[in-house]
C-alpha cells in the first residue's frame, strides 16, 4: 500500500516574531521543517513527500531537495495550501497524511499508529488528552459553562485519509476559519478515529517552544 505526506510549511509564522518563518529556522542544525520530512522518510510505506512553502522559497527548495520531496507554493489560508498539495499526490497513492512542519517532534512511531488505525477506518488523526479545564466564555467574558475535560482531546497531526476521501472532502465548500482536515471529513458524516500520541508533538508556535524543542531534539 502506497503512502503520501503533505507536509504544511506555507505560514508565515508572525505569532513567532521572527523575519523568517519559523518553519525554516535551523533547529538543531537542520530547518525545523526537514526533522518532518526525515520522520516521513525513514518508513518505506511513505513513497511521496510533498513540502507546501511559501511561493517564494519553491524554487530554491526544489533545487536543493530535488530528490528528497516534492514542492508546491502555499496559500495564505492553511486549507488551500493543502489543496494544492494534493493537486500533486500521484494516481497510485491510497492514504495521504497531512503535516504541519512546525510539529518536528513527530516520531515514527506515533506515524505508524496513525496509519495503521487510518486503514481500518479510512481516516485517523493524532490527538493528545487535554490536561487544562476548558471554558466556554461569553464575548463579554463571562464563563458560560465548564467542559468536560475527560472527553475532550487537543487535535494535533499527522491526519491520515484514504486519499479519495481527502479530495471528496476537498471538493466541499470551506470556511476560512477551518484550521484542520479532519473537520472537512467529519462533515462528509465519516468516523474518524483518534490517536493518543505516545511522545511530545506539540506545535512550535512561541521562542519557548521552540527552546523546549531543541532540547528534546538533542
Amino acid at each position: 500500500m502506497k503512502n503520501a505526506v503533505i507536509i504544511v510549511a506555507g505560514g508565515s509564522g508572525k505569532r513567532f516574531g521572527s523575519k523568517m518563518p519559523k518553519q525554516f529556522l535551523m533547529l538543531n542544525k537542520k530547518p525545523m521543517f526537514m526533522w518532518s520530512v526525515e520522520a516521513f522518510s525513514k518508513l518505506k510505506c511513505f513513497k511521496q513527500i510533498i513540502v507546501v512553502a511559501p511561493k517564494n522559497m519553491v524554487k530554491v527548495l526544489s533545487l536543493k531537495y530535488k530528490n528528497v520531496f516534492e514542492c508546491i507554493a502555499g496559500c495564505n489560508e492553511r486549507f488551500g495550501s493543502v489543496k494544492n498539495g494534493l493537486s500533486l499526490v500521484k494516481k497510485d497513492i491510497e492514504y495521504v497524511a497531512v503535516h504541519d512542519a512546525a510539529r518536528p517532534l513527530i516520531s515514527k512511531t506515533d506515524i505508524e499508529l496513525i496509519l495503521k488505525e487510518a486503514k481500518k477506518t479510512k481516516a485517523a488523526i493524532a490527538v493528545e488528552q487535554t490536561k487544562d479545564t476548558i471554558k466556554v466564555v461569553s464575548d463579554e467574558n463571562k464563563i458560560i459553562k465548564t467542559l468536560n475535560r475527560s472527553v475532550l482531546r487537543n487535535a494535533q497531526t499527522p491526519q491520515i485519509f484514504e486519499v479519495n476521501l481527502l479530495k471528496k472532502a476537498y471538493l466541499k465548500k470551506i470556511s476560512k476559519d477551518t484550521t484542520d482536515d479532519s473537520s472537512l471529513v467529519e462533515k462528509l458524516k465519516v468516523r474518524v478515529s483518534a490517536v493518543e500520541t505516545k511522545l511530545p508533538n506539540f506545535k512550535i508556535t512561541t521562542k519557548q517552544d521552540f527552546l523546549v524543542a531543541e532540547k528534546l531534539l538533542c
